[in-house]
């Protein structure tokens, strides 16, 4: 299950890792685009703020001692992929921490089914948020996009998102966004209600896996339950599309669980060769 849940993410793609470049002017010696090297520690390359899960690592006796590799610093890492890598090495000195976790709902076949999964409070919760949101707005519509316009939008909606949300999209991770939005199966995903967004979310689309990457919401209508309404979409979404898995990513925010939510736990290891 979890090996399908990395192995199906944009955060192994070498395209994704070039995205990234746009978010930082690092001094490090990049190591095979993954990795970088400073001080004989190696570590992803990639930010952890803006990766939800890692290539398994390898490196060989010969590569870690040509590249001088005396610490291995990693993160994000899924059990599996600390025993992969572990299995091939004995080192002086290792270290594994439980430190972010990510959040997965398993999806069954139809909608009905995954209602009856969900606990009695939050199926019945679901319900009266929806019944809410349809009983205040009658004329709306849920788009998937790949239009520059929409992306836009999006940034200027997240951008007045309250606290360090809305002063998280400065203009290297807008340009991050625009990088991974012109790439297959990125799409903004939104409801639009009288000619603008209320609600957008910024998505990957596997053949088996739906991943949710970041959302926005205008705040003015908090009290209309916009994110969940969209939230309830995106899920019925997937399985309509046959899709295994709707994952949220990184992040212990309760309404992850209230939609059903399992924990998916996350490791950093680190190393002394």
């Amino acid at each position: 299950m979890f090996k399908n849940l990395v192995a199906n993410s944009p955060f192994i793609d070498i395209e994704f890792i070039k995205s990234a470049k746009n978010l930082k002017n690092s001094k490090s010696e990049n190591v095979f685009d993954y990795y970088q090297l400073k001080s004989n520690t190696l570590s992803f390359s990639v930010d952890r703020d803006f990766i939800d899960y890692r290539i398994t690592p390898y490196f060989s006796i010969d590569q870690i001692d040509e590249l001088k590799i005396e610490e291995f610093n990693l993160d994000s890492l899924s059990y599996f992929q600390i025993k992969e890598f572990l299995n091939h090495h004995s080192f002086s000195s290792v270290e594994i921490r439980k430190s972010d976790i990510t959040v997965y709902i398993q999806l069954p076949d139809n909608y009905d089914s995954y209602l009856n999964n969900l606990s009695k409070k939050n199926r019945h919760e679901l319900k009266r948020k929806k019944r809410i949101f349809e009983d205040n707005f009658d004329h709306f519509s849920y788009e998937q996009s790949k239009n520059e316009n929409i992306f836009n939008e999006f940034i200027k909606l997240h951008r007045e998102s309250v606290g360090a949300k809305g002063k998280y999209m400065n203009k290297y991770v807008e340009k991050f966004y625009k990088s991974l939005f012109r790439q297959k199966k990125w799409a903004i995903h939104h409801i639009k209600h009288q000619d603008s967004m209320i609600a957008g979310a910024f998505v990957y689309e596997s053949d088996q896996v739906m991943y949710l990457y970041n959302s926005c919401r205008d705040h003015n209508l908090d009290e209309f339950n916009t994110g969940t309404y969209l939230n309830d979409l995106l899920i019925q979404n997937s399985i309509k599309k046959s899709k295994s898995y709707f994952d949220f990513l990184k992040g212990e925010e309760k309404y992850k669980f209230n939609f059903g939510g399992e924990v998916h736990q996350l490791y950093d290891l680190k190393i002394k060769v």
